[in-house]
Parts: structure tokens; C-alpha cells; sequence
């Protein structure tokens, strides 16, 4: 018992130092769902996106998008032009998409590798005017399964 305090009291402290340091908000259906519809009512027609993504089970690099229409017309990962198969993960609604499975992964923890007991901590800052994602990070207790999001660019065109 308490061994599960002690965890208890350090999973509470994290969460307290990551939103504190990062302004970041706990992720739930209701902010993403807020989020998609600022983003509906605002959404630029054309628009520039570059993307960082870190962590230990992601496609790790920075990826620059133009996008059209909510269509990736040209993407670049690491100054490099490419042809993904999911290159619409890289425009705003995509990341979107993304943050929906994430929420339907952190229901379930161990299919992201944590250790039963354990959790998935998702944390989100979404632009104040139109919605657009700024940042994600997903952290796993008890297993190093974490990855970040981040927006570096965004210039509608």
C-alpha cells in the first residue's frame, strides 16, 4: 500500500511539473472536440505546416507540409521531398485523427506497452483562435513509450 501512495504522489507530481512547466492541458474528447470545431469555422484554405515528432516508437524528424484543401500536396521530411502512404497525418485534420486515436489508445494502456496499473498521460495545447494543434505529448508510466508533437511553422498561404 505504500508502495501505491508513493506512486500515486510521483505520477500527481509529474503531471504537475509537465502542465505546470508547459502550459500544456490534459487531453480529453471534449478540448479535441472544441479544437476540431474552431478549426472547422477557421481553417485556412492553404496553408504551410512543419511538424516535429520525437519519440521512441514514432517516425521521428521534422516534416513540412503544404496543404490544400485539408490535401497534402507536398511533403518533405527532413528537408527531404517524399510520398508517404498517410501523408494526410500531416495536415491539421490529420493530427487531429491522431489525437483521436491516442485518446482510444490511453483507455487501454497496456497496448501501449505499460506494465499493469499504469498509465498514458496525454497532454495538448491548441491554438486559441483556430484550434490548430501547438503541441502533444503522450507519456507512459512504467515503460518508455513517449512520444512529442509540435507545430514549428504555421503560415497560411
Amino acid at each position: 500500500m505504500v508502495h501505491y501512495v508513493r506512486f500515486l504522489l510521483s505520477v500527481i507530481t509529474l503531471l504537475f511539473v509537465l502542465t505546470s512547466c508547459s502550459r500544456l492541458e490534459v487531453l480529453t474528447d471534449e478540448a479535441l472536440r472544441d479544437a476540431q470545431a474552431r478549426w472547422n469555422a477557421n481553417a485556412p484554405g492553404l496553408y504551410r505546416v512543419v511538424i516535429e515528432m520525437t519519440g521512441g516508437r514514432v517516425e521521428a524528424g521534422v516534416f513540412e507540409a503544404l496543404v490544400r484543401g485539408e490535401q497534402v500536396v507536398s511533403l518533405k521530411r527532413n528537408g527531404q521531398v517524399i510520398l508517404p502512404d498517410r501523408a494526410e497525418d500531416y495536415s491539421i485534420r490529420g493530427l487531429f485523427r491522431i489525437l483521436e486515436q491516442e485518446l482510444a489508445l490511453a483507455q487501454q494502456p497496456s497496448l501501449l506497452g505499460a506494465p499493469p496499473g499504469y498509465a498514458a498521460h496525454l497532454l495538448v495545447r491548441f491554438d486559441s483562435d483556430n484550434g490548430r494543434l501547438e503541441r502533444y505529448r503522450r507519456t507512459v508510466t512504467g515503460v518508455d513509450n513517449n512520444i512529442e508533437i509540435a507545430i514549428l511553422v504555421f503560415e497560411p498561404q
